[in-house]
């Protein structure tokens, strides 16, 4: 492809491809490919002058080189473009307002009266029978209303007020329809376009982190314990249960094997898959996810519904109204003006958009956010619920010391823990196998399959002699471990009390602690005090960890309400013991022993470096690196409650004044018509705008790059 560079800056150039301009798909194609690129932090594509902006970070030539290999008709390129694109969209819209525009200018220009007179009728007798169908089916609607307006002016010889009323409706209804699907698309795009990952295993049996969209139909992919399956396919080998509640609604995981077919966004809770793609993600990624948006039922707030169940009731005030007009005026014109107020559609149409662009917005802040009454509930929420490891501490906790016991040699005992914690990714388990690397410890062979018993530890076996390693309860009370003599005991208690403690027994004897630090973030006692400003009245760690180390980590964060030692099952009675005292709780967590509690709890947080199951029965996904986001999530929570009420507030005073000027006579169907879609169309494009860039209090946050289409 040919290009010219127009300007040129640090991290950022501007390109001219030689082009008159770009055809949709060329467009589209250029996008999606370049966004999808290492190192692409932005693009905008300009199709009418056929220009390209990237910015990005790295080395400027490699990708200035891709660009100009590119062939923007090759089908592989063209498979990253979703099926349904917000460019295609905008120009569907584009092109519905333009062919209603030249028809109505057509027909005033080129037909007769009679002709236009009955072009006219046959337009609006579907608007007429569109309300009547609702008036018949008792179903209080916007509908009823305006075939009434268009009723009595076609009842009354007034044709071409009958005739701009049809055309101005519908025109309202195109323009709030594109403003509902642009803020669909937009969140779309912020839930599609993170790159995912997969690891893909080649024909040779070598496995290797791809993009998910370089993998094809006949592809195979590795899925592990605790990871989401990303496509559907069929497995070819080994053997696992999976989690499939997100899509059927199954309460306890699915047994899978050789020739079982498996589906994307399920998570594997217990062994290993090696599957075959059948459908690969650019064929409906996307689409998944528009569907998933529209059709979700947690899309709408409770206020937003309460709202609209109001200005529903308002529909036959308005036609009271109506009536009282015609009684005092003897004008039907007068009357059909009144009919123009309705209350519902600004509620209807913009509230809905209020609650998208606040999940964009999120989204702009690498928050993930799977319902907007979530967002009304953080909003509500009285208590926060921490996990501790990987939430309130670094999600890479560091081996400090290893306390051998019984003359054990502390990297022989180290080497052991590593070969059994590899098989189970967690934070701590990951520490262990780093400090084994760190130290050049070669690998121990072990024969049998370790055993992952969830929020305890490890169990396997060495020859004869079963080997575990996980809490204190799990060794100690569970597996009955016991100590040499009482020296041992009390070397336990000099192991600072800060660190998290791994214990590991083989044969039935203790043979090394291995002592962890897992410091809090930096920032978590900010967080900690700006959340108690913020509104949250309790503030809770609950952890698996000792009683010692969860004191010590409370302290640090200016927690007061902990415990310690707890099960996954213990989070998740807690937190329906706080809901049943009528308080709204939110639990964040980043592990599978977390998950019972997220699903418990009103909103669910997961942390998206952590277990692909958390993030899965979540209902909002942050980022472990910056806690700060639960501050500004329960800020944005809060002006979208606000912005909701003046939404409701601005839209019945808005229609109310139509009623008046139609009582009163200052304005005809047609101008109340033009008033009444203006107002909404108003809402929709004020609820578009980021809460955050409308209020002058908003909170100093760093946006996250986002891509965007020109």
């Amino acid at each position: 492809m040919i290009y010219r560079i127009i300007q040129r800056t640090p991290n950022r150039f501007h390109l001219d491809l030689m082009q008159r301009r770009l055809s949709e798909t060329e467009a589209d194609v250029l996008y999606y490919t370049l966004i999808e690129l290492p190192g692409i932090e932005n693009v905008k594509v300009y199709q009418r002058t056929a220009q390209l902006a990237v910015r990005y970070v790295g080395v400027e030539s490699a990708i200035l080189d891709y660009i100009s290999d590119m062939d923007l008709s090759d089908p592989a390129l063209q498979d990253n473009v979703p099926t349904i694109s917000a460019r295609a969209t905008n120009e569907m819209y584009k092109n519905k307002i333009l062919n209603k525009v030249m028809l109505r200018i057509g027909k005033w220009l080129f037909l007769p009266l009679p002709i236009r007179t009955v072009v006219t009728i046959y337009q609006a007798v579907p608007f007429v029978w569109r309300g009547l169908k609702d008036l018949f089916n008792k179903n209080v609607s916007a509908e009823i209303i305006h075939a009434a307006a268009v009723l009595a002016a076609l009842l009354t010889g007034e044709f071409d007020t009958a005739a701009s009323v049809v055309f101005l409706t519908e025109i309202g209804d195109i323009l709030e329809e594109w403003t509902y699907k642009k803020s669909v698309d937009d969140l779309a795009q912020s839930l599609s376009l993170n790159v995912e990952k997969v690891w893909k295993v080649a024909d040779d049996g070598t496995v290797s982190q791809v993009s998910l969209n370089h993998m094809h139909n006949g592809d195979r992919f590795k899925v592990t314990m605790g990871n989401m399956i990303p496509l559907d396919g069929k497995v070819v080998s080994g053997e696992a249960m999976v989690n499939q509640a997100a899509l059927t609604g199954e309460p306890l995981a699915v047994r899978k094997h050789d020739g079982v077919i498996v589906y994307a966004g399920t998570v594997l809770e217990e062994g290993e898959l090696i599957v075959e793609v059948r459908s690969s993600s650019g064929e409906t990624r996307y689409d998944k996810i528009v569907n998933m948006i529209e059709n979700s039922e947690n899309l709408a707030a409770l206020t937003q519904m309460k709202a609209v169940s109001v200005a529903d009731r308002l529909v036959p005030w308005t036609f009271g109204a109506s009536l009282l007009a015609f009684v005092l005026t003897r004008n039907v014109m007068k009357a059909a003006s009144v009919l123009m107020a309705d209350f519902s559609c600004a509620v209807e149409v913009a509230m809905p958009i209020a609650v998208l662009s606040a999940m964009r917005e999120a989204g702009k802040h690498d928050i993930t956010v799977k319902g907007g009454k979530f967002l009304e509930a953080i909003s509500e929420a009285d208590t926060i619920v921490f996990d501790k490891t990987g939430t309130l501490t670094r999600a890479t906790p560091v081996v400090q010391e290893i306390v051998t016991f019984d003359g054990q040699d502390p990297d022989e005992m180290l080497r052991i823990a590593a070969c059994l914690e590899e098989q189970f990714p967690h934070s701590l388990a990951n520490a262990v196998v780093r400090a084994a690397k760190e130290r050049g410890l070669s690998h121990y062979d072990i024969k049998t399959k370790a055993e992952y018993i969830v929020a305890h530890g490890i169990a396997s076996n060495i020859g004869e002699d079963r080997v575990v390693i996980g809490s204190y309860h799990f060794v100690f009370e569970d597996e009955g471990v016991t100590f040499e003599n009482e020296a041992d005991r009390a070397r336990l208690g000099e192991i600072p009390a800060e660190y998290s403690h791994l214990y590991m027994a083989i044969g039935g004897k203790l043979v090394a602690v291995i002592a962890i630090s897992d410091p809090i973030k930096e920032n978590t006692p900010d967080v900690i005090r700006d959340l108690k400003a913020a509104g949250f009245k309790n503030i809770v760690m609950m952890t698996g960890d000792s009683e010692k180390t969860a004191k010590a980590i409370a302290a640090q964060a200016g927690i007061t309400e902990y415990y310690s030692e707890v099960l996954p099952e213990d989070k998740a009675h807690y937190v329906e013991k706080i809901k049943d005292r009528g308080e709204k709780v939110i639990m964040i967590g980043d592990g599978i022993n977390d998950s019972p509690a997220l699903s418990a709890a009103d909103v669910g947080i997961a942390i998206k470096e952590g277990a692909d199951i958390a993030q899965e029965i979540a209902d909002v996904t942050i980022s472990g690196s910056d806690l700060n986001q639960l501050v500004n999530l329960r800020r944005l929570s809060d002006k979208l409650m606000k912005r909701m009420h003046s939404t409701y507030v601005i839209g019945n005073v808005l229609n109310g004044a139509i009623l008046v000027f139609g009582i009163s006579g200052l304005i005809v169907p047609r101008i109340g018509a033009v008033l009444h879609n203006a107002s909404t169309i108003g809402l929709c494009l004020r609820n578009m705008q980021d809460l955050s860039a409308s209020e002058e209090d908003a909170p100093e946050t760093v946006s996250l790059p986002q891509p965007s289409v020109a």
